[in-house]
């Protein structure tokens, strides 16, 4: 799954997420048509201060016992499918949640069907949302309803979120409407880099590499010494990444092509489109150079993440890209750091540099939306605002209180899970707190009072790349309403034929070195409609 997990929030105050209501209910996808939503939420309050005689205004909890309940699809790899966060929700608030959990790799195309069908949940949340799907689906056919009523009239603390600087200026949608709610994280500056074993450098006697040529040289030794020690010389693999999220076109930037998963480049000061560029054409070959030689995971265009965390589990990677190196090693994170380093950006004295992700803190703007399927969205919404009040937040983020963090002054101090009985240990373990690709909320600047803190191997990395970063991001923007049909296709086809060609030129499928084959993949890429996609991404260039 998509990890962009972040651990710490930044931001503002406790906040609930509210999905707005508006239109008639579940023929909009079909005719294209969007139903206008209303000028403004108006609901009747009764004598016993219910809301449409439903849900109570203020307090806990929402609803009365088995009054209201509601769906979400999320995309999530929980083995159980249990979370404890979500069930101390249903005993404040009464509100049953059904959740309908699939893991990313097969998420994108569920909710497709879903959404084709007509038989959608009420909220869908999670990384398989992007701008295309909220300008298709909000903006021009209203299966996913406009929130702001909602977040005004009943979510104080999302209006907050929504007031800090910049915020409320990238959810609003080009016609005026926020469709999702909003999960303004504290980022690191690089989301997903390589990890190096550094017992396996040790074992070969080689030194952290510091150029493309250095590195070739510790994979061939890698690959030939037995690095791993366990006396069987053909079961390491030197390189490997996250299936879902490799970024391997991010290693361009050792060439001079510092580029994100879709192609998009900063150059100086200006976003270009790298992905028909000279220099990623170098890495390509560089790459397929690598691959050819045995290198490179012959799975790794081809494996799950099961698969992947498997192998990384039994010592047999030397060198993959990840969020952090816990993921594929298998070794638990502790006060200490692990046998795995950052690597560093090479070819610094050439050029190479890499792609800053953010400035430190994220909007993600697409990460839950409430559908037309959805009765009652202001109970949603409120359920969302209890979910982001403090102590929750805090339970979604390191552990309920009064479990694992506990109340100390003005503070939350945060202790070892290790320490917990060991049937306690799994169900407050981070994965099964809450679902990690729904938004959540701590306040901005937030920190625990830990006696061992665990080792931050992300801040060690930001810390090394800093000097070799971007200066810019690259920016985010709204499509233009016109523009909206035209860009969702042809950014779909060009999203699909990028990733297509680039393992065909890194498995040798196509000669990345052979002209006419790579002015062919050029050729296709213009085809797709290039040139219009650059201008309505607000892109200034087509990279050469």
């Amino acid at each position: 799954m998509k990890r962009k997990v972040i651990v710490f929030l930044l931001a503002m105050t406790m906040c609930t997420t509210a999905f707005a209501g508006c239109g008639s209910k579940g023929d909009n996808a079909a005719d294209g048509t969007k139903t206008s939503a209303p000028e403004s939420v108006a609901d009747t309050v009764d004598e016993d201060g219910k809301v449409n005689g439903l849900m109570y205004k203020e307090g806990l909890p929402l609803v009365d016992e088995g009054a209201y309940g509601f769906s979400i699809f999320v995309d999530d790899s929980s083995e159980t499918g249990e979370f404890y966060m979500m069930d101390e929700l249903k005993k404040q608030t009464n509100v049953d949640v059904t959740l309908k959990l699939f893991p990313y790799e097969t998420a994108t195309e569920r909710l497709n069907l879903d959404l084709n069908s007509g038989d959608y949940a009420d909220v869908i949340g999670g990384w398989t949302l992007n701008d295309s799907m909220i300008l298709t689906y909000g903006v021009k056919q209203g299966v996913f309803i406009p929130l702001e009523d909602y977040f005004e009239k009943y979510c104080p603390n999302i209006s907050a979120i929504l007031d800090l600087p910049g915020v409320r200026e990238k959810m609003t949608a080009p016609d005026g409407h926020i469709y999702t709610i909003p999960y303004v994280t504290g980022d690191t500056t690089v989301g997903y880099s390589p990890y190096i074993n550094g017992r396996w450098l040790k074992n070969v006697g080689m030194e952290m590499p510091e150029t493309t040529e250095e590195f070739e040289a510790v994979l061939r030794a890698f690959k030939n010494k037995d690095a791993n020690g366990n006396g069987d010389p053909n079961d390491e693999i030197p390189f490997s990444a996250d299936p879902n999220n490799k970024h391997i076109e991010a290693m361009a930037g050792w060439f001079g092509m510092p580029m994100d998963k879709y192609g998009i480049a900063i150059q100086g000061d200006k976003a270009v489109y790298g992905g028909a560029s000279n220099d990623y054409r170098k890495f390509l070959s560089w790459f397929n150079g690598l691959y050819k030689e045995g290198l490179v995971d012959m799975e790794l265009f081809t494996q799950d993440s099961s698969t992947w965390e498997g192998k990384g589990n039994k010592d047999m990677y030397g060198v993959s890209i990840a969020y952090g190196s816990s993921e594929f090693s298998g070794i638990v994170q502790t006060t200490e750091k692990s046998e795995f380093d950052v690597l560093p950006v090479l070819n610094t004295d050439k050029g190479g540099i890499w792609l800053r992700d953010t400035n430190g803190f994220s909007v993600y703007r697409t990460q839950a939306v409430i559908t037309d399927k959805a009765e009652n969205p202001e109970i949603i919404c409120r359920w969302f605002d209890n979910a982001f009040a403090l102590e929750n937040g805090i339970g979604c983020n390191r552990g309920p209180v009064d479990v694992v963090t506990f109340k100390e002054g003005d503070g939350y101090r945060a202790i070892d899970t290790t320490t917990l009985p060991e049937d306690q240990q799994e169900k407050v373990s981070w994965s099964n707190l809450w679902p990690q690709a729904l938004p959540k909320y701590l306040p901005a600047g937030f920190e625990f009072i830990e006696d061992n803190p665990l080792y931050d191997e992300k801040k060690a990395m930001e810390e090394i790349y800093e000097p070799n970063l971007t200066e810019e991001i690259i920016p985010s923007n709204w499509i233009a309403l016109d523009d909206i049909d035209r860009y969702s296709d042809i950014s779909t086809a060009l999203t699909d034929y990028f990733n297509q060609q680039q393992a065909l030129f890194v498995t040798g499928e196509q000669d990345v070195n052979d002209d006419a084959q790579w002015k062919a993949y050029v050729d296709g890429l213009y085809s797709l409609g290039l040139e219009d996609w650059v201008k309505m991404r607000g892109i200034d260039t087509i990279a050469e």
